[in-house]
């Protein structure tokens, strides 16, 4: 509490914006549009890992808030707690904490180039400190979110490396498998939904790898932009990508929830909700990583 009370002490707007948007880096649209962006227009294979080991991370991060049930600062004497609205369930560990410091580690991992690892350790360290600053975690939560983000992500990238080079697609399965177990012990809401996310990362991920393949390799090659035709053609076609994929993917999102909203928003129980919660994000996260490309496919942006 002490930590806590101090850098509420020192709060000034300026800081307050600053640590804020450290914070929404580490939100679901920032995440998306940085995983959406690696994945449709940079590097496919570098998105891929980003997206196992979030998916992954993320699954994990709910399922132990539930295990532990650590309850949040926000409302202890003498303690204002900011941007609370994004602060949900549990305290244990930091889910903005962990999320920017699997992101950031898989991508410094991937491309291992200097300005890249400074970026991405500004990142991790500003989210966690955002936490702190913003009065809407323990300074053990956000200490365990960096750990859990190190780990896990070295983990789930050095496993996504293996799979994808010998295509043991039943290990994705395996781990699903693992998940649902977990979801009989530790069900919640969120847990509920990043499970989903999971599931619908390994559908696309085995239907895209097996009957899609798009490429990004021409997005790899160094030209000038001023120069060389084809690479004008390659930003436009990177673009074009994007465009398409955010709003399908949006509009999938929108529709979806809309249905679960229109069939199921009366008095529907609350383990009927998880699982239309469940479908829902399996849904937006298989169209993302299968449907997106076989659109790229079908637009000749390939």
């Amino acid at each position: 509490m002490e930590i806590l009370l101090f850098f509420q002490s020192i709060r000034n707007y300026i800081l307050t914006m600053i640590f804020t948007a450290f914070t929404i880096c580490t939100e679901t649209m920032a995440v998306t549009l940085i995983a959406a962006i690696m994945y449709w227009c940079i590097d496919k294979k570098c998105g891929q890992r980003l997206l196992f080991a979030i998916t992954g991370s993320i699954t994990i991060n709910s399922g132990i808030k539930n295990f532990f049930k650590v309850p949040r600062p926000i409302g202890s004497e003498g303690l204002e707690s900011l941007r609370t609205s994004t602060a949900t369930g549990y305290s244990f560990p930091s889910g903005h904490t962990q999320t920017a410091t699997t992101v950031w580690v898989s991508i410094m991992e991937y491309f291992r180039k200097k300005w890249v690892i400074v970026l991405g350790m500004i990142m991790v360290l500003g989210a966690g400190v955002s936490r702190l600053y913003l009065g809407v975690h323990w300074p053990t939560d956000v200490l365990g979110g960096w750990i859990l983000g190190i780990v896990l992500s070295l983990i789930f990238v050095k496993l996504f490396d293996y799979i994808d080079q010998n295509k043991c697609y039943y290990i994705l399965f395996l781990i699903l498998i693992a998940f649902i177990v977990a979801v009989y012990f530790l069900a919640g809401e969120e847990f509920v939904k990043s499970f989903g996310m999971y599931t619908g990362f390994i559908l696309g991920y085995i239907i895209e790898d097996k009957f899609i393949n798009f490429s990004t390799e021409e997005s790899k090659k160094t030209v000038s932009i001023f120069t060389d035709k084809k690479a004008k053609t390659s930003m436009k076609t990177k673009v074009l990508r994007f465009v398409i994929g955010i709003i399908t993917l949006g509009a999938v999102y929108a529709l979806l929830k809309y249905l679960s909203v229109m069939i199921f928003g009366g008095n529907t129980s609350e383990s009927i909700l998880w699982i239309v919660d469940y479908i829902r994000y399996t849904l937006i996260a298989l169209w993302g990583v299968a449907g997106v490309p076989f659109l790229f496919k079908v637009c000749s942006l390939d």
